[in-house]
């Protein structure tokens, strides 16, 4: 399957995309950057095995990203621990401008994308996931980090909520 932008209401409620877009806009009140010290791993842990964590690097006129964290669902899913390793390594050509362009895109906007896709490994194209990309701030005003939530469509995740006061 092609990549194809979706809304929100197009990913199950209980999967690791859609558990993590009602946290991060819980801390977006206002259409403010969530920050990153904001986020409590407790409150996520379902989502954790299928995130990755990027950072956005301003070095040259266009960003690029550098993962800094590969969940273990992810690493499974790929086949690769990405930690450490740029975007577009392990991927095809076209793949990575995809998701580098997507990534470019949410860094600009300050809003998250959501998508269906394949996963753009050639040994792995036969899997299709759903993927939210989510920018949060170091300090507040831009987008340091992307916060990927990617897992295969049927894949369902325990949902925290808030205790009631």
């Amino acid at each position: 399957m092609p990549y194809h932008e979706i809304d929100i209401e197009g990913v199950p409620e209980r999967h690791p995309v859609n558990a993590f877009h009602s946290h991060w806009a819980t801390l977006a009140p206002n259409d403010r950057l969530p920050l990153r010290s904001q986020i409590n791993p407790a409150e996520i842990a379902g989502t954790l095995p299928w995130m990755l964590v990027l950072e956005v690097l301003r070095y040259r006129k266009e960003p690029e990203f550098r993962y800094r964290l590969a969940g273990t669902g992810c690493t499974e899913l790929f086949g690769v621990d990405y930690t450490g390793k740029m975007l577009g390594e392990n991927l095809t050509p076209e793949g990575a401008e995809i998701r580098r362009k997507e990534f470019a895109r949410v860094a600009n906007t300050l809003e998250p994308v959501f998508s269906t896709t394949s996963l753009p490994i050639k040994t792995k194209d036969f899997i299709t996931v759903h993927r939210g990309v989510f920018p949060v701030s170091l300090h507040g005003d831009t987008a340091d980090q992307m916060f990927v939530i990617v897992a295969p469509k049927s894949t369902e995740c325990a949902m925290w909520s808030p205790l009631s006061s």
